[in-house]
């Protein structure tokens, strides 16, 4: 199995591996295809923990597109990030009152609009300080791209707090959410638009309708850990499909270390996905831990090696 725009640290208010709070374990790797082409990592990541109030633990990944009309889009997944950290934690906030799915999804959905609206924003205002030059405008009106277009990006949003599992995403790339016996859970529909090619993505027009929201209650459905990642993971991996042997893998890892060996390994995982023996695309990894992972999966192993007995 296989885990730099830079990542982002969390913020001063945050608190690593706290009693309530998942452990957090990051890499992003600029892919061989970008260095031979002399382009920039243009994937990005934060995220923050917190330990009051039960625990919270907010992650977002962004991967800048790679066409020409996106030429800013490194800008653009930067910011996408850091808006996404921002109303993400606002998220956690009212998740946590909710008592039904259904209240819970509602949640999700009613941020979108306000994600969307917050990265326009920042769009407008990293232009304010840096005006496209006479040859990006030309290009701009040339394909009568609004402003926004040249820093497209995807954007993969997840929130854990006492009871709620959230997910957000907008464009390709992916998410997995591994159970204590290493079955996997996909925890988003799937989006037929996608098709290895064309992604959606923040610059078009009705992103906030083209969002993906799932919701899983971690009361009825434990979860060991939850792995976010650009497409450069995805498409290094040799199996297909490859969620089964990645959830298994980590239960497995899970079982036999903590969260500082992970911490270790994901940029290493990272970089091999983003070589040229991997997909050669820039690849990002986020990688949340349950605080109790290492017990929970050495008990799920105990339990099936006494059933196989």
């Amino acid at each position: 199995m296989v885990i730099n725009s830079t990542s982002m640290p969390p913020g001063p208010d945050a608190a690593m591996g706290g009693p309530g709070s998942w452990h957090i374990s990051t890499g992003s790797a600029r892919g061989a295809a970008h260095r031979a082409a002399g382009l920039p990592n243009q994937d990005s990541v934060a995220w923050r923990t917190v330990t009051a109030g039960g625990g919270e633990t907010v992650a977002a990944v962004a991967d800048g597109h790679g066409h020409s009309r996106h030429f800013r889009s490194a800008n653009g997944s930067a910011l996408a990030v850091a808006v996404g950290r921002r109303v993400s934690s606002r998220l956690a906030a009212n998740l946590a009152g909710q008592g039904a799915k259904a209240g819970a999804e509602a949640a999700v959905r009613s941020t979108l609009g306000g994600l969307v609206r917050e990265w326009r924003r920042a769009v407008a205002g990293h232009l304010a300080h840096h005006p496209y030059t006479a040859e990006e405008q030309a290009a701009l009106d040339s394909t009568g791209d609004g402003p926004d277009v040249p820093y497209g990006s995807t954007l993969l949003l997840a929130v854990v707090c006492p009871r709620w599992l959230a997910c957000a995403q907008i464009g390709d790339g992916d998410f997995l959410a591994v159970r204590p016996d290493g079955q996997s859970i996909v925890p988003l529909p799937g989006d037929e638009r996608l098709d290895g090619l064309r992604t959606t993505s923040l610059c078009q027009k009705d992103a906030e309708e083209a969002f993906r929201v799932g919701v899983q209650n971690l009361d009825d459905i434990p979860l060991l850990a939850l792995l976010l990642a650009t497409d450069g993971f995805g498409n290094a991996q040799a199996a297909d499909p490859w969620q089964p042997g990645v959830g298994h893998d980590l239960a497995e890892l899970a079982a036999e270390h903590d969260h500082r060996w992970f911490e270790d390994q994901v940029p290493t995982w990272a970089e091999r996905c983003a070589s040229a023996e991997g997909s050669g695309d820039d690849t990002t990894i986020v990688l949340l831990l349950n605080p109790g992972a290492t017990a929970m999966a050495a008990r799920a192993d105990g339990d099936l090696t006494r059933r196989r007995r």
